[in-house]
């Protein structure tokens, strides 16, 4: 029986898992939010080091755990059972939590990057077990609508943590409210990871290798060779890697294009956040329960065609504003332009989370349960590569010359690619 998602979201087997997956987003966000505006403001003066360089030096260490042990946590979720392992995994949360809380209120810049690190290694664990548990935990039927929540959960936590940590990282006190609430959310975690129903041990018997470099190539040899996971995963990539460089541009684009202040590019960070909740739910309506690739192509399209209108909208007269004022969101909404560029925005965010959820319930529904884990690492391993390759080409093309609207419009022609890679799935699955 195909569920609504609101009695999905109340059954006993979803809503723990949930729960969990939601306030290990939020808690993630909410740290490294809160990090990097400690130190933009006041951390970098104090090292004498350039808040930029530290910045991506904070992202490149949360992101590296993912390439180093994506496939120790694909193994270690296939053998052994899963809800001990997200205990232990919450629990980790906990103490990295603790010892977060000390960095910020000593201001250990050393410290808070290892927390840092340490919650991408968190993460690259809780991962495999998220995705490969949800097909033991609720009917097939339901598989694909319970993927839109999880979606649609993730970047609303994705959101609100990145909000609440700028925020608050900086106002009276908020150093220990911020180092509270990470310790408190680390705690609820924990107990509603305790609570995920029990599945099994996937494969007992699998050998864990050592060597996780020479596990990583097997791991990920073996997802390549199938066609079917291979086109997936190119999909599920590929949106993630254009997501991570719109969310890089859009503040750039809503300061220096059309002159909009932080409440601006607040708002906008919210519209896209919500959208791609909104897109992974109209997916699920739309196939209502049908594990189908039909959706990816005419979104893909959509993609490619709001891209070109994003970059048409900012070359036209008015953008930037020709008396040079900053415009608060208030009056920003008062320009018809303007909210013909915020439509734009929302239907990419819209469509891609259209893509990515039929897309991550094909990759469950097509893996076997003795090595689902594994192939949920392996993808995980691919994203993190193209969202690494794609924030250097970017950087090398606005490094080149080109604007940040020129960039909208390469992504945009990016999707008529994907197409070609993601295309093939409706005829090999049926």
């Amino acid at each position: 029986m195909i569920l609504k998602p609101h009695q999905l979201m109340v059954s006993g087997r979803f809503l723990p898992l949930f729960i969990t997956q939601f306030l290990g987003a939020f808690n993630d966000n909410l740290f490294r939010s809160a990090l990097i505006m400690l130190i933009t403001f006041r951390l970098a003066d104090q090292v004498g080091v350039s808040s930029a360089v530290l910045n991506n030096l904070a992202i490149g260490l949360f992101i590296l755990p993912y390439f180093l042990f994506s496939a120790l946590a694909g193994q270690l979720a296939d053998k052994y059972e899963k809800t001990g392992q997200i205990v232990w995994i919450k629990i980790w949360e906990i103490v990295l939590a603790t010892a977060g809380a000390i960095g910020f209120y000593y201001e250990i810049l050393p410290l808070l990057m290892a927390v840092l690190a340490g919650l991408g290694l968190q993460s690259t664990f809780f991962g495999p077990i998220k995705y490969s548990i949800m097909p033991d935990l609720v009917d097939r039927p339901n598989l694909l609508s319970a993927n839109a929540l999880v979606e649609a959960g993730t970047f609303i936590a994705i959101l609100l943590g990145t909000i609440v940590g700028g925020l608050v990282v900086l106002s009276d006190g908020g150093i220990m409210s911020i180092a509270g609430l990470t310790i408190s959310i680390a705690v609820i975690g924990t107990l509603s990871g305790s609570k995920v129903v029990k599945t099994g041990r996937a494969d007992p018997d699998l050998i864990i290798s050592r060597n996780i470099f020479q596990s990583t190539g097997r791991l990920l040899k073996r997802a390549w060779a199938d066609p079917v996971t291979r086109r997936t995963i190119i999909g599920i990539s590929w949106i993630w890697t254009l997501g991570s460089i719109y969310l890089t541009q859009i503040p750039v684009m809503a300061r220096d294009i059309l002159y909009g202040d932080e409440t601006v590019v607040t708002a906008i960070l919210a519209i896209y956040s919500v959208g791609i909740g909104a897109g992974s739910i109209f997916a699920s309506k739309i196939l209502k329960g049908d594990i189908s690739a039909r959706l990816a192509t005419p979104a893909l399209l959509g993609l490619a065609l709001v891209g070109g209108l994003l970059f048409v909208l900012l070359q036209l007269p008015g953008i930037p504003p020709e008396n040079g004022d900053f415009h608060t969101f208030s009056s920003f909404l008062s320009k018809p332009l303007y909210w013909c560029i915020l439509l734009v925005l929302c239907a990419t965010s819209i469509l891609g989370g259209m893509v990515i959820v039929p897309l991550y319930t094909i990759l469950q529904d097509k893996s076997e349960r003795h090595t689902r884990s594994q192939i949920i690492a392996s993808n995980n391993i691919i994203n993190s590569g193209f969202m690494f390759t794609g924030a250097v080409i970017a950087a090398g093309l606005l490094a080149a010359g080109l604007q940040t609207q020129d960039l909208f419009l390469v992504v945009g022609v990016f999707n008529l690619l994907i197409i070609l890679a993601v295309k093939p799935l409706t005829k090999l699955l049926s």
